[in-house]
């Protein structure tokens, strides 16, 4: 049973470490999304900002192209004789004019729209750096214990090979079939009581397990029973 146990050792350490071994990239799955979410935001923000700049452009261009406008009708104004045509050219004029102040109204507008994304580009790149340099710190970290983890498993791996192989091959093959539904195949009898079910053990059954009369098993979950050598007492010295 002895040999059992070492096996079983290992087993759960291997059982273990897999169990680990799921749970770390849920970790940087988490601080992937936070990531993910900053960036989000930033780019969004940068979307926004790239679309006032382009707005507050058009309409500089179009200011630019009615103050060219009403210069030129201001130039041909002390051509025109004519009332009707001089009152039309005036009306033109005001047209214009009126034009060029919603226009002004408009980039002023873009430019205090650029100010506040700017101010929110500002806050949402500190998040961003922020949430990049946890993430990167928290994907090294656990890329390191895996690389630790893979290791151990492996080397336990060999040592899984090397005791399974002291084990008898019927108790073995026993072993491995109880090791398919239930974690742990082989456990103590606590007084009498199975360890791995807490279910009672027949009395009789729990003397011949004591006995170390061949091998035992639970009749209610089938595992594997063994009863722990008693502690080793100290002997205070004196």
């Amino acid at each position: 049973m002895r040999r059992l146990l070492d096996l079983q050792e290992v087993d759960e350490f291997i059982a273990e470490a897999r169990v680990k071994q799921k749970k770390l990239p849920q970790v940087v799955a988490a601080e992937l999304t936070a990531f993910q979410e900053a960036t989000a935001q930033l780019q969004a923000a940068e979307v926004l900002l790239a679309k006032h700049e382009a707005f507050k452009r058009e309409r500089e261009g179009e200011l630019a192209d009615q103050e060219a406008h009403i210069e030129r009708l201001k130039g041909r104004l002390k051509e025109i004789t004519n009332t009707r045509e001089y009152q039309a050219h005036i009306q033109e004029m005001d047209t214009a004019q009126r034009a060029i102040s919603k226009l002004e109204e408009e980039v002023l507008q873009a430019l205090a729209d650029i100010d506040t994304v700017k101010e929110e580009i500002a806050g949402h790149r500190t998040v961003f750096d922020e949430r990049r340099a946890v993430y990167n710190a928290e994907r090294a970290k656990v890329d390191v214990e895996l690389a630790t983890l893979d290791a151990q498993v492996s080397a336990f791996q060999g040592k899984k090979v090397e005791r399974a192989a002291l084990v008898p091959p019927l108790l073995l093959r026993r072993y491995e079939r109880i090791t398919q539904s239930v974690r742990r195949a082989v456990v103590a009898v606590e007084g009498y009581n199975c360890a791995g079910c807490n279910m009672n053990v027949p009395p009789q059954l729990v003397s011949e397990v004591k006995r170390g009369n061949g091998i035992h098993q639970c009749p209610h979950c089938q595992r594997l029973l063994y009863v722990p050598a008693p502690p080793v007492e100290e002997t205070a010295a004196g």
